[in-house]
């Protein structure tokens, strides 16, 4: 259960880092869009998967980037790649 924790909390910190400065502080539940409610653009998006690589030492696919719409969909393929 601790792993999870710790995946959630890094995803949470990577997100605030690359969040436009007016929303960082936007709470991140399972159901926050990252477009919508965070500010993540594609730009954005292209960094966050890289520093999640580097930090987590995992390779993320393009096809499974764009499926990730919410946090939440963020946190399940993360967990999912780190469980494997």
């Amino acid at each position: 259960m601790c792993a999870q924790k710790s995946v959630v909390q890094t995803l949470e910190q990577i997100i605030r880092r690359f969040a436009p400065k007016h929303r960082g502080e936007t709470q991140l539940t399972r159901q926050t869009r990252l477009v919508e409610d965070v500010g993540i653009d594609s730009p954005r998006m292209i960094d966050i998967v890289l520093e999640i690589e580097d930090r987590l030492g995992l390779t993320i696919e393009d096809d499974e980037v764009q499926r990730v719409a919410t946090f939440g969909d963020l946190v399940t393929l993360i967990e999912a790649r780190t469980e494997a």
